[in-house]
């Protein structure tokens, strides 16, 4: 972890910041690297963290058992603690008004557009990216809410500004995502 900062003091109070914002959200065995870039002066905040390798996602037939009868994809949860989650990922991908749920362990789905083999029903990796999203806005100095996002795989990289983000920042944005992913 490393805050680069030309005012010492201030990029001291940053690192304790981050680390106690890390620790709120138990995101810290979770980050491999992270480097926090902060020009007061010109009002530029860069973030870049490396994730680990997060847990496989949960699949459908991971956590419940399904058939087909009559175009209603019939299901029985055998692993109650998905229900929120596949309920969820069913709203979205299939609505609501098609999904039924007659008990608690039991859903259906009207005319499914899903692959039942391939569904995806909790993504460790995405719900990991959000909190360290979450982790990045919250050190994030206020009002700064125009935002360059150069996320990608296990990386996530901001930089934002209080104004019109120059071109001249790129460079060091480039910079400080090479570095972490090095690290």
């Amino acid at each position: 972890m490393y805050v680069e900062c030309y005012d010492e003091v201030g990029a001291q109070v940053y690192d304790t910041l981050l680390r106690h914002t890390l620790q709120d959200l138990k995101l810290a065995r979770a980050i491999n690297a992270i480097k926090i870039f902060i020009d007061p002066r010109e009002a530029l905040f860069i973030g870049v963290v490396k994730l680990e390798k997060a847990s496989q996602p949960v699949y459908l037939n991971d956590i419940a058992s399904y058939k087909m009868e009559d175009g209603v994809l019939k299901i029985l949860v055998e692993d109650e603690n998905y229900i929120p989650n596949l309920l969820k990922a069913l709203w979205v991908s299939e609505g609501r008004h098609n999904v039924n749920q007659p008990d608690r362990y039991k859903m259906e789905v009207s005319n499914p557009q899903l692959d039942p083999d391939n569904f995806i029903v909790h993504d460790p990796s995405e719900e990991l990216k959000r909190k360290v999203y979450d982790a990045l806005f919250r050190v994030m100095p206020e009002g700064f809410r125009m935002t360059r996002n150069a996320s990608e795989d296990n990386m996530v990289c901001i930089m934002s500004s209080d104004e019109i983000i120059d071109v001249k920042w790129d460079k060091k944005f480039k910079e400080v995502i090479e570095e972490v992913r090095n690290a």
